[in-house]
């Protein structure tokens, strides 16, 4: 199999990267290496072929691909806070840059599958069904959203085969940001652990290999064609539990302070439709792996 992998050197795509060549796939990716972590870079297979191209550049892309399989689209610029301050560059990247993505899939004949964000469903008051009416309250949330509606608008005009990732908040090695890699930078450091406000906001994390074979599955899956799925743990977990545990461990503090504007205070993923379509699970729990992390597998 041979795929093209958009933001390969990211977090989720570097992972990615690795475990599709370990699989024995032909892969090539494309990073405008902007954002990029030397970490990752490192970390990528020699057998990958990595060029610096943007996504917003369609004309680079068709330049130096011309026969994959599959398309992996993770090109994206994530952060949230920023997007309210960028939105000219989120939209370019995230909207126009995955229209650019689609064309090539389309003129290509390649399966897209593409990574969406848990980030369209705004603030939740039950577990999040991929039939709930999104509701983004983020500005990454709403280009998000824009990108599944091109990926429907291709699979239903064109015959893009396409599937849709809605990624809860992925956890792992090589995190660039998150929680979790902030209370375990800080915990490693013997800083205080920051809460912003009461700490009851809830979480859904999903660990990145879990993701990466959940990205695999819906490559390879004939029946989550032009669907849309959550991939999380489907397990809750409060942000104030989560620093517990990492003080425990470390024996740092804990501190408050006041509540962030635009946090959402309740995120849990049900991952039904992509455990029956993918014939997927999580297998790595978050708490198991924090402490294992601080050397203490329980």
């Amino acid at each position: 199999m041979r795929a093209l992998v958009t933001g390969g050197a990211g977090f989720i795509g570097g992972h990615l990267v690795e475990k599709l060549v370990e699989r024995g796939w032909d892969v090539r990716v494309f990073d405008n290496l902007e954002r990029a972590s030397l970490e990752t870079l490192r970390s990528l297979p020699p057998e990958a072929e990595l060029r610096r191209v943007d996504v917003r550049d369609l004309d680079s892309m068709k330049r130096y691909v011309d026969d994959v399989d599959v398309v992996f689209h993770l090109a994206a610029l994530t952060d949230v806070v920023e997007s309210e301050a960028k939105r000219d560059e989120y939209w370019s990247v995230n909207v126009l840059g995955t229209e650019n993505v689609l064309k090539v899939a389309r003129d290509l004949g390649a399966k897209l599958v593409f990574t969406s964000s848990a980030a369209v469903y705004g603030e939740l008051d039950k577990v999040a069904r991929e039939d709930l009416k999104p509701n983004p309250i983020s500005f990454y949330g709403v280009t998000k959203l824009e990108g599944e509606k091109l990926c429907m608008k291709y699979h239903e005009e064109y015959g893009v085969d396409v599937v849709v990732l809605r990624l809860f908040n992925v956890f792992g090695e090589r995190a660039r940001v998150g929680v979790v890699k902030i209370f375990l930078e800080r915990a490693r450091e013997g800083k205080p652990l920051i809460i912003y406000g009461d700490g009851e906001a809830v979480r859904d994390f999903i660990y990145v290999g879990d993701v990466v074979d959940a990205l695999i599955e819906a490559a390879l899956s004939e029946k989550a064609s032009g669907r849309v799925l959550n991939i999380g743990s489907g397990k809750p977990i409060k942000v104030k539990e989560l620093a517990e545990i990492i003080a425990e461990e470390s024996g740092v503090e804990i501190l408050h302070e006041s509540e962030r504007r635009g946090e959402i205070r309740f995120s849990l993923a049900d991952i039904s439709l992509a455990k029956k379509l993918l014939n997927w699970s999580p297998k790595i729990d978050l708490i198991d792996w924090v402490r294992s992390s601080f050397g203490q597998k329980r």
